[in-house]
């Protein structure tokens, strides 16, 4: 097993250095240069000034120079000193607001195994039943609805018209008034509409998933011997068909990470949520370079430690994959 798992990290090696070769190559494929916007809104800025800065952050250098030093400082987790007005290093931009967007990612993958695993097996189990049909319209409507529309009316209806839940940031104003308990309260209604809103694709697909595997492994004869042996249908879905079902809903829990790291993007900007997410549109609108290429980094080794996780809790359930 330990073997296995230090393949798997060795590979993330390889693959890491590919994902900074082609962000670095994407950021500089737009017109102009990365961080030239403050400079070409300034009309006080002048040519001088534009070169010095130019060479103060090696944007006067070829492109695989730059990488070249880049990656100097990246090995030493350096990403260098942000474009915007504060200067401040990237590292510590990224630090500051990295655990408020792991925290809703986790508690957003803790909602769509919660929900989604009962619901794909309560529809696997009661196929054609109506509720099954009720569920399934669902799964398709969350597939199809797009996210940043779906926040605006969740917004709409439950901040505006019903005035139950807060619609922007993670404290309230009179944050620092509350008891504890108040505070916890006031914490988890701002977070009811970014956590659903952040899951509900993958709540839809991780029930389809679960559904659909689970009735591949009900059409298994080891099951069908189960049931013909007078085994109660409880026992049977939860010591072998449930448990069986689980390998494709591991694998496709390492497929999620990405897709709730890229939404962290859309649903913390609607919201106000001071998360890594907000603060890489922030970056992209503004150019920064330093910091769109520390998120992105930070970003898809955070991916791949998920696909490292999800191969190694795949490998565990199942041993055919870590004897391979």
């Amino acid at each position: 097993m330990l073997t296995y798992i230090l393949k798997r990290a060795i590979f993330m090696v390889p693959m890491l250095l590919g994902i900074t070769i082609i962000s670095f190559l994407i950021i500089h494929l737009p017109p102009g240069e990365p961080g030239a916007l403050g400079m070409e809104m300034n009309p006080k800025v002048t040519k001088e000034v534009r070169e010095r800065v130019r060479a103060l952050y090696d944007l006067d250098k070829p492109l695989h120079i730059q990488y070249y030093l880049w990656m100097k400082r990246f090995v030493k987790l350096d990403f260098g000193r942000s474009f915007s007005s504060d200067r401040r290093l990237v590292i510590d931009k990224i630090t500051e607001r990295l655990p408020i967007t792991i925290s809703l990612n986790l508690l957003a993958l803790m909602f769509e195994l919660v929900f989604g695993i009962p619901i794909g097996v309560y529809c696997a189990r009661y196929k054609g039943s109506a509720l099954d049909k009720g569920l399934t319209a669902f799964v398709f409507a969350g597939f199809a609805i797009p996210t940043f529309w779906l926040a605006l009316l969740c917004m709409l209806l439950f901040g505006v018209y019903l005035d139950l839940l807060p619609i922007t940031g993670l404290k309230s104003f009179n944050f620092s008034e509350l008891t504890f308990f108040g505070k916890i309260a006031d914490i988890a209604r701002h977070l009811v509409l970014p956590v659903f809103i952040s899951s509900i694709g993958g709540l839809a697909g991780m029930s389809r998933y679960m559904k659909s595997s689970l009735l591949e492994v009900l059409r298994q004869d080891y099951i069908t011997t189960a049931y013909a042996k007078g085994l109660p249908e409880g026992m049977i879905l939860r010591k072998h068909a449930v448990r069986n079902a689980l390998l494709s809903v591991i694998t496709l829990l390492g497929m999620a990470v990405p897709g709730l790291i890229g939404g962290s993007v859309i649903f913390e900007t609607i919201f106000g949520i001071p998360g890594m997410g907000q603060l890489f549109y922030m970056s992209v609108m503004s150019r920064d370079f330093p910091v769109i290429m520390g998120i992105l980094v930070i970003g898809a080794f955070l991916t791949l430690v998920g696909n490292l996780l999800a191969d190694v809790a795949l490998a565990v359930a199942d041993p055919r994959i870590r004897l391979g």
